[in-house]
């Protein structure tokens, strides 16, 4: 996995133009930039009818996990006000479970990390010489790197196990190492360069560990994070 990171980040800083300094994004423009921010995270169950009252119990006892990201990025302008924006991301992800199994005072805390490789198309709306609203979305590719499940108001009081990645890891402890899906983003570019923003990510693949999924009923386990950042672009 750190070669990925290595790979992606090579990438992003392969050409010179890279570093081109401009106020919009448009044509053979382009940029480099960073930014991180707190990311608040959950799982979203589903599956069969049968399964309703589990399901709802699951995504009904949860709460966010609080994490954080750190994103590189390239923007590379295509059109007017238009750009394709790729990077590499270390996005802590999981979620927080309470009342398992239906007994009261006992949490899970899950804290995944994972690197992302996110393909933006991002639209500028300019607004005069304060910068511009951004708009993006596109797909990304995740893999699972490590993890921890923290488990809290059981005998010791308090403990921690390695969040295990893989098609034989346990359900709810563990999950599948590749994740897919969608991100959706809002943000503000001033001619500074300073960025905020914020994205939601869809997941869409099914993290339950594939040999367990004989065993749950077409039941699904997704990613769901919504995330707040603060960057530069140069």
């Amino acid at each position: 996995m750190k070669k990925i990171l290595l790979i992606g980040t090579a990438l992003l800083l392969s050409s010179p133009a890279l570093f081109a300094q401009t106020t919009t994004i448009g044509g053979s423009d382009a940029r480099i930039g960073v930014k991180a921010g707190v990311n608040l995270s959950k799982y979203r169950f589903s599956g069969r009818s049968e399964n309703k009252e589990l399901i709802d119990e699951l995504n009904k006892n949860q709460e966010n996990n609080v994490g954080f990201n750190v994103t590189v990025f390239g923007d590379f302008g295509v059109a007017k006000n238009f750009a394709l924006q790729p990077g590499v991301s270390l996005q802590n992800k999981g979620t927080k479970f309470t009342d398992v199994d239906g007994t009261s005072g006992i949490e899970v805390q899950q804290s995944t990390m994972w690197i992302d490789v996110p393909i933006n198309a991002v639209y500028s709306i300019p607004t005069g010489n304060a910068g511009a609203v951004q708009l993006s979305a596109g797909p990304y590719l995740g893999f699972g790197i490590s993890g921890k499940n923290k488990f809290k108001n059981i005998t010791p009081n308090e403990q921690q196990t390695d969040f295990d990645f893989g098609d034989d890891a346990q359900p709810l402890t563990g999950s599948a190492g590749m994740d897919y899906g969608a991100n959706f983003g809002l943000g503000f570019r001033a001619n500074n360069g300073i960025i905020l923003g914020a994205n939601y990510g869809l997941g869409m693949a099914n993290l339950i560990p594939k040999d367990a999924r004989s065993n749950s009923q077409d039941s699904k386990q997704k990613n769901r994070v919504l995330g707040f950042s603060i960057g530069y672009s140069f």
